[in-house]
């Protein structure tokens, strides 16, 4: 897996990404499952973290570049979203894991990474997530001195889902967690075609320029 992403200021990558030739992944990101469905669903192109409680002093920090997503449902609640975005909390939990497994369905790439503290700049980029404005401004004020992270990610939709025990060390509030056996990627398909996911990145770039 590739190291962790620069956190850069400019506009976001224009070029598409692709596959890594190891086609499988040991590394996963933690996230809302209700942010991952509308991410399958092509509805959130930005990530906006700014790390967990159990995080080092510095906050989120890129572990990987590309990584499985790894549902969680701790903390997530549907007041947290905007209102059109609310459907996908209910069936999010339908989908859920038996009890002591999860489940995955989606690889990510990140794009491009950037730092912000900007609150104007997270009301431009509404068409590209689903928290409702109370929720990010919880975000910016909880360690004020730290900005929010944000990263443009290509999503991957698995083949099939692959549902794996949950073992101690993958819990707690935490972003990263190395899995204990890798997840095969091979045949996983981007949730946006090319055309579709360009046209998006140009739409992203002339706010972030």
């Amino acid at each position: 897996m590739d190291g962790g992403v620069p956190q850069a200021a400019g506009p976001v990558a224009s070029e598409m990404m692709k596959m890594p030739p190891n086609p499988t992944c040991q590394i996963a990101l933690k996230e809302w499952a209700t942010v991952l469905l509308a991410m399958e669903r092509g509805e959130q192109l930005v990530m906006i973290r700014k790390g967990g409680l159990i995080e080092p002093g510095s906050g989120f920090e890129w572990a990987a570049r590309q990584f499985v997503f790894y549902p969680t449902f701790e903390h997530q609640a549907v007041k947290f979203l905007r209102e059109q975005s609310q459907r996908f909390f209910e069936e999010a939990t339908a989908r859920r894991a038996p009890e002591g497994h999860v489940r995955f369905d989606l690889y990510g790439d990140v794009v491009d990474a950037f730092s912000s503290a900007d609150p104007t700049l997270l009301k431009r980029l509404e068409p590209f997530h689903i928290y409702h404005d109370t929720f990010l401004d919880q975000r910016l004020k909880w360690q004020p001195q730290q900005p929010l992270v944000l990263a443009v990610i290509r999503v991957f939709r698995l083949p099939a889902p692959q549902t794996i025990p949950v073992i101690d060390r993958y819990a707690g509030c935490k972003s990263w967690v190395e899995l204990e056996h890798p997840l095969a990627l091979d045949g996983a398909q981007p949730v946006l075609d090319d055309a579709t996911f360009h046209e998006r990145i140009q739409t992203l770039r002339s706010i972030l320029i």
